[in-house]
């Protein structure tokens, strides 16, 4: 838990005057409430001792007044700190947002991969919540039971210093108590975490694979198994509850002991108080315990408020100084470093290939085809992950425009690099709205065109894909991901299998095709060695993996010369450094 932190994130986007108000109106509001029972006990005691000794001179107006002054104070202050708390709300949901926006814009490829099971809205949208909600839902009414009780504290002292401190001591036990029983259900609630994460990977996997599940008699297993993860969740979920139950009660004890011992010490001291004084004193310990009791939920919402700080520090942390150096306008950054990358092109220095004895050297700018080769899991979706970006390299560095890409954002990156994984992600939705979420303003024409290139054409672009694709063959999803691709039209394309569950005519027309509509594209295809026949070009470099006698390969430049022959029979001579 880190309270500090979600406090510093807070002041950065609320305003401080108005959380200072929210405060000062929370705690002038508790105030009224505790005075007005304790004014309130003593004037119906004292009330009823001059009712009983029919005193006629006591005048009731100025109690009576004091009462009604206090509950419309009450009244009218809570109202105030609601509005002035609901606005610092909306005002620093929408600060926050817009800066945490901001800073995932500045998150690099291999961070934004890291957020892709939608960790990253949950973020922005849950996490900005329990931060912004800070002032009204923790602050205001921990500042205002704290100063209560210290207030209710001084006035005991002053009235009686031997009873002000034996409730000292109580309220300690109380705060310990509270303290204690927050660990042990932080304890329960982060086992009950872990166990939901769980059980929720457990549902998922079932859900996706419940065919092949149904197919093997492993559904009853995969029942058994989410029951269990349930079960967890359950008695951890309740573990918590219960350490949070134990709490209060705990803390309702202590408060009838404090109560009590006020007024046996008060009755039983020498000279007693009178009993009207000491049932105001009595009622303003309920008040002061009423407040306390809320500890135990309000620790719990520091420490959420803190834990979401936490998550958010990444997205609210400033511009790094080095990228601060290179940045030449407040406005004109992306754009400049956008140009600067598609100018230099990417290039890769002393990059480790797997099973290679000499490392990858290359530049990747203008036309050209680089082959990437290799058995199964011998690491070339790998390679490709390093070169876009979104997987460190172990040793060398892959650059854009002179810069490591996996320090660029993501923005910067997919200005010059656009990656087709094998199994790319498709929105359950439409062809046309997975189309335009490379290029939202592209027409029609532009659509039907890129579907052309693709062997798509009999997919209309209003037909909807299904969760994940699913509603699409293998092959019409893979297809359907390299069209999205072509139409931002990269200057690098990377292409990981791009053929696999392709036909041959089909894979055949695709990369003809491919070629033809980006001519000045440096194309890098992963494929498996059987597949390179599909080509009807020379590739300008191979590069192939999990041989230890093969070499890093490029044809672009370096003094070493190796013979790579391709599955159809066509063999050309590469240089290679």
């Amino acid at each position: 838990m880190n309270p500090t932190g979600a406090w510093r994130l807070l002041r950065t986007a609320a305003p401080r005057r108005a959380l200072l108000t929210g405060l000062l109106l929370a705690t002038t509001a508790e105030l009224s409430g505790a005075a007005l029972l304790g004014v309130s006990g003593w004037f119906l005691t004292t009330c009823a001792v001059v009712t009983l000794q029919a005193n006629t001179t006591w005048s009731w107006m100025y109690p009576s007044g004091a009462v009604r002054t206090l509950a419309l104070a009450r009244t009218g202050l809570r109202y105030l700190e609601r509005l002035d708390s609901h606005r610092t709300l909306l005002t620093a949901t929408v600060a926050l947002r817009t800066r945490l926006a901001r800073g995932a814009a500045r998150l690099t490829p291999r961070e934004l991969r890291g957020q892709r099971d939608g960790a990253l809205l949950a973020r922005l949208t849950t996490d900005v919540e329990t931060v912004a909600g800070l002032p009204a839902e923790v602050c205001a009414p921990l500042v205002a039971a704290v100063t209560t009780a210290c207030l209710i504290e001084i006035l005991l002292l002053w009235a009686m210093p031997v009873l002000g401190a034996a409730e000292l001591v109580v309220w300690a036990t109380g705060l310990v108590c509270a303290r204690q029983a927050h660990h042990r259900a932080r304890a329960h609630l982060a086992a009950a975490a872990e166990a939901r994460a769980a059980l929720r990977t457990v549902l998922l996997g079932s859900r996706a694979a419940f065919d092949e599940l149904r197919c093997l008699d492993a559904v009853p297993r995969a029942r058994r198994a989410a029951t269990t993860a349930m079960a967890a969740v359950e008695s951890a979920e309740w573990a918590a509850g219960r350490a949070e139950r134990l709490s209060r009660l705990t803390l309702r004890l202590l408060a009838a002991v404090g109560q009590a011992s006020v007024l046996v010490i008060a009755l039983c001291a020498a000279p007693a108080q009178p009993v009207t004084v000491v049932v105001g004193e009595v009622l303003l310990m309920a008040a002061g315990w009423e407040l306390l009791e809320r500890l135990p939920r309000l620790l719990h919402l520091l420490t959420q408020a803190g834990d979401a700080a936490g998550r958010l520090a990444p997205l609210a942390a400033g511009e790094p100084p080095a990228r601060r150096q290179r940045r030449t306008a407040p406005g004109l950054r992306t754009a400049t470093h956008g140009l600067e990358a598609a100018a230099h092109g990417l290039e890769t220095a002393g990059l480790p290939v797997p099973g290679s004895s000499a490392p990858l050297t290359t530049p990747l700018s203008g036309p050209g085809l680089v082959l990437v080769t290799g058995s199964n899991g011998s690491g070339k979706s790998t390679l490709l992950g390093q070169l876009a970006g979104r997987i460190p390299a172990p040793r060398g560095t892959v650059l854009l425009g002179g810069t490591p890409v996996h320090e660029l954002p993501a923005g910067i990156v997919a200005e010059t690099i656009t990656l087709v994984e094998a199994d790319d992600w498709l929105a359950d939705d439409t062809v046309a709205v997975n189309l335009r979420q490379a290029a939202p303003s592209a027409d029609t024409a532009a659509l039907q065109a890129v579907q052309e290139v693709v062997r798509l054409s009999a997919l209309p672009l209003d037909a909807p894909v299904g969760p994940g694709g699913r509603l699409l063959s293998q092959g019409q999803r893979r297809r359907l991901a390299i069209a999205r691709a072509v139409l931002r039209r990269p200057p690098v394309l990377l292409l990981d299998e791009p053929t696999a569950g392709l036909d041959r005519p089909t894979a055949e027309a695709l990369l003809a095709a491919l070629f033809r509509a980006l001519p000045e594209t440096s194309v890098v295809i992963a494929m498996q060695e059987q597949d390179l026949g599909l080509l009807d070009r020379p590739p300008t470099a191979v590069v192939r993996l999990g041989r230890t006698g093969d070499r890093a390969v490029t044809g672009l430049a370096g003094p070493v010369t190796a013979d790579l022959s391709r599955s159809a029979g066509r063999t050309a001579a590469v240089r290679a450094r």
